[in-house]
């Protein structure tokens, strides 16, 4: 049985204009200071187009820099894998998780609807116990594939949603999605969300590129422009407008 859908709360109180910046080198520029607090943005894109990366250096600011504590989300990858991407790019997790800056949360699909049926568990309690403000929920497409018909999918998606406004968290959900500059993405999480982000890799014939374009943001205004992205040995760059590439 699906819980009960919480009111949404009044735009006054969870559209806030506050900033909760992303930790993205060059970002935060299309996005007028940053993401808006306690707001759900969703990063589409294919294989390989860095939503996880990008969803791990957010959260990694957040701790670090701005003593905002996150934790993830995961339906597939636990902890160790979690904390080597981060290694690869000088983000000490672990570090952070003993501090209770950070932590790991991976259920299954169908743990999750069970826990959301009984209103939040214990996601809820690691989110009160730890003061998270930054949340990434890794991939929503993972979970979508628990349901039997889109329907039933987009429905459980909702209540997530809808708890996620409870809490009081800035959330990136990742979304693997194929996104290509003038064309429609086929999936439905960018009609459930507060934003859009896609993440492209493009192909030339002799090289690949990636490239960032924010398609919808509520209540602020953004970029529309497309840009491409480095990934250095800090993480996600995005250069600035002279053209000039990122460095290590």
């Amino acid at each position: 049985m699906a819980p009960k859908r919480a009111k949404p709360k009044p735009r006054s109180s969870w559209h806030s204009q506050e900033r909760i910046r992303s930790g993205i080198p060059g970002l935060d520029d299309m996005l007028q200071g940053g993401f808006v607090k306690d707001s759900t943005v969703a990063l589409q894109g294919g294989a390989g187009a860095a939503k996880t990366l990008m969803s791990l250096q957010y959260l990694y600011h957040g701790a670090k820099e701005c003593g905002e504590p996150g934790a993830i989300l995961s339906f597939s990858e636990g902890e160790t894998a979690i904390y080597n991407h981060g290694k690869m790019f000088g983000w000490d997790f672990p570090a952070l998780a003993a501090k209770k800056q950070f932590a790991v949360i991976k259920y299954s699909p169908s743990e999750i609807v069970k826990i959301m049926a009984e209103g939040g568990g214990i996601i809820r309690d690691t989110i009160e116990s730890l003061g998270v403000r930054r949340l990434v929920i890794d991939s929503i497409s993972t979970y979508e594939l628990f349901f039997e018909n889109r329907y039933h999918a987009t429905e459980s998606t909702l209540d997530l949603l809808d708890m996620l406004k409870e809490w009081n968290v800035t959330t990136l959900i990742t979304s693997e999605v194929h996104v290509k500059p003038n064309g429609d993405s086929k999936g439905h999480i960018e009609f459930l969300t507060d934003g859009v982000i896609h993440l492209y890799l493009l192909r030339t014939s002799t090289k690949r590129y990636r490239a960032i374009e924010i398609i919808k943001m509520r209540d602020t205004d953004h970029s529309s422009d497309i840009k491409l992205f480095d990934i250095t040995k800090k993480g996600l760059v995005i250069p600035d407008e002279l053209g000039i590439r990122a460095k290590d």
